[in-house]
């Protein structure tokens, strides 16, 4: 009997550890956002890198085509774009592509930026 209670709760354990790696990221959590029915609402480019802001009528996430080492990340806006808070850098690890976290844009402005790994210079698609 008592092997068998260790035996459901290890099962039970496992069950939940595997539905918290199931779960969506905490920034994404946090913000109410997904990255279903997304459209591209601006771009840019650098180094033969596109660059895109994506939006879902709630959430707005970058999304990088380029190399691995490229970084790519979202700014938001309160302000008008006079300032920002820079979110979710992220870096292709591999592949060609990638994208940050969703973030929900609460009524303001939203933009996103990428950097080739082997340039300095940054590349923003404008504010949305």
């Amino acid at each position: 009997m008592r092997a068998r209670k260790t035996l459901l709760g290890a099962l039970a354990a496992a069950g939940l550890t595997g539905a918290m790696l199931t779960t969506v990221p905490p920034a994404q959590a946090a913000e109410g956002c997904n990255t279903n029915n997304a459209r591209t609402v601006a771009s840019a480019s650098t180094h033969s890198r596109g660059i895109e802001l994506r939006y879902n009528g709630t959430c707005a996430w970058g999304r990088i085509f380029g190399s691995p080492g490229d970084l790519v990340w979202v700014d938001r806006s309160f302000d008008g774009g006079r300032t920002w808070t820079q979110l979710s850098v992220t870096k292709i690890n591999t592949g060609g592509s990638n994208h940050t976290d969703a973030f929900n844009n609460k009524g303001n402005l939203m933009r996103a930026c990428g950097k080739a790994s082997n340039y300095p210079d940054v590349a923003c698609t404008r504010w949305w």
